[in-house]
């Protein structure tokens, strides 16, 4: 008996087929997002020309092989002090994966005066949590993390730098309420 696979475009089909065992292999990397499942027809022929088919169904299983992207849309390096709430960055997220894999968590470092707000779908905007003051702090260094749910989790990471500009908030401040000064007289002036 020899065995084949029944295929309209060998070029595009993923497998081949041992013609002696009808062991089926691969003959390229599977993709679960582009084919989840596959319909391949073998057909068997003996020695006197006789033949039959049969259908072999073939899921995919999907693994998390992509990392989620981030795609920044708006984003303000150089902010005022003293205005509370800026929107300092807006972007969107996404993973190619499916189900499980795809959904995502984003998040920043907990010790900045910054907020992460989920807006419309997977779209988040980066505030500032109060006033920023710029002269206890110039500059903020700030990681986006996004991380998916699938197993291994992964995930992507974009660092932007936010400068706080100089408002004129804080006016001229004496060492001291008085100061007493001696002069000698008849001094020329």
């Amino acid at each position: 008996v020899a065995y084949a696979l029944f295929q309209g475009d060998e070029v595009t089909q993923p497998f081949v087929i041992d013609e002696k065992t009808a062991e089926i292999r691969l003959k390229r990397a599977l993709d679960f997002e582009a084919t989840p499942y596959y319909n391949v027809e073998i057909v068997a022929t003996d020695g006197g020309g006789l033949s039959g088919k049969c259908t072999v169904a073939i899921e995919v299983v999907d693994v998390n092989d992509n990392a989620p992207e981030l795609t920044m849309s708006f984003f303000i390096s150089l902010i005022p002090e003293n205005l509370p709430e800026i929107t300092v960055a807006v972007f969107s997220v996404s993973d190619a994966d499916s189900g499980h894999n795809q959904q995502v968590i984003c998040s920043i470092e907990n010790n900045l005066p910054f907020l992460l707000r989920p807006s419309v779908e997977n779209f988040y905007t980066l505030v500032t949590e109060g006033a920023l003051d710029r002269e206890s702090r110039a500059e903020y260094n700030i990681t986006i993390t996004v991380t998916d749910l699938g197993t291994p989790r992964l995930k992507t990471q974009q660092s932007i730098t936010v400068q706080v500009s100089d408002v004129n908030d804080n006016a001229p401040a004496f060492t001291q309420t008085s100061y007493t000064l001696f002069v000698r007289e008849n001094n020329s002036p």
